[in-house]
């Protein structure tokens, strides 16, 4: 077992958990990596997130940088300065915005705007992992 401040990580390989700090208190919540679907920052908070996992569950996390959930998941993408996506959460990519899977708000498919800091790196991510960039453009 390795230790990583801010939290704990259980294991390294496939299926791997996490240790996350609950925000409002010293409670510690494990996740699997895995099923993070979107990471998004919480406003005026420099290192607080709130996490949205597979199965509509949504925690609120404090002391995390996006770059710390990059290196510790492997998958996520930073796609704006609020937000990092998994590759499995995104739907569609419609000029700059990403469309995300699962069910939409009051009928309305779920959108994440990408900015275009970021625009360069997401699509290179994906023609990295074999998908390629055109695969997205609607």
């Amino acid at each position: 077992m390795a230790l990583s401040h801010p939290g704990v990580r259980i294991s390294h390989f496939p299926g791997s958990y996490y240790l996350f700090n609950l925000s409002g208190g010293r409670r510690k919540i494990k996740v699997l990596l895995s099923d993070i679907l979107v990471v998004r920052a919480i406003k005026n908070s420099h290192q607080d997130k709130v996490l949205y996992l597979k199965g509509d569950i949504m925690h609120e996390v404090r002391g995390y940088q996006f770059e710390h959930l990059i290196d510790i998941t492997g998958f996520l993408i930073r796609v704006n300065k609020s937000h990092l996506v998994s590759p499995e959460s995104i739907n569609t990519v419609d000029e700059d915005n990403i469309i995300l899977n699962g069910p939409a708000e009051n009928g309305k498919p779920l959108y994440i705007s990408l900015s275009r800091r970021y625009k360069k790196s997401f699509f290179k991510f994906f023609h990295y992992s074999g998908i390629a960039d055109s695969a997205f453009i609607g």
